[in-house]
């Protein structure tokens, strides 16, 4: 009875970790990953998307990252903007999107030119933006925090 609690209690433990780290192991997974596109029954989204010319933060390795949805670009800011991975997006629906890497200067990021990520907004509550975002088969869940920023210039001050 013992080593079954400790297998259960291990699985939890092991089940937690990588639930809270998910984004982190992606990082793992190399440009092998599966690229996403629309499918047949999928067409480009003609109205305004729930995320439109906005600016948000999230935690990312213990740093912050900037990220910048305008029209039809996605831009990722690390290290105060010193790195930066910039992306095309297709939104699919008011809350659906599948985003493109484009360009990438963030030393050793595993994914290349290319791999897309398709990502649902799951909730909008107050200023934090909940998604669920797939890539090469694997799915993680995120917060994203709405900022003000002045200029574009959010980092300048920090």
């Amino acid at each position: 009875m013992k080593t079954i609690k400790k297998q259960v209690t291990i699985a939890c433990i092991i089940l937690f970790s990588i639930s809270i780290n998910a984004q982190d192991s992606l990082m793992l997974l190399g440009s092998f990953s599966a690229n996403i596109k629309l499918t047949t029954n999928e067409v480009e989204y003609q109205q305004r998307p729930i995320i439109h010319n906005q600016t948000f933060t999230y935690n990312f390795k213990g740093g912050e990252v900037l990220v910048e949805f305008k029209d039809n670009q996605h831009i990722e800011y690390y290290n105060n903007k010193k790195h930066s991975i910039k992306s095309t997006i297709v939104w699919i629906s008011k809350n659906e999107c599948i985003i493109t890497l484009k360009e990438i200067n963030l030393p050793n990021f595993p994914f290349k030119k290319g791999n897309s990520l398709k990502m649902v907004i799951t909730e909008v509550r107050g200023n934090n933006v909940y998604y669920k975002s797939t890539l090469g088969g694997r799915t993680w869940k995120g917060k994203m925090k709405e900022v003000e920023t002045t200029n574009n210039d959010y980092f300048a001050s920090n």
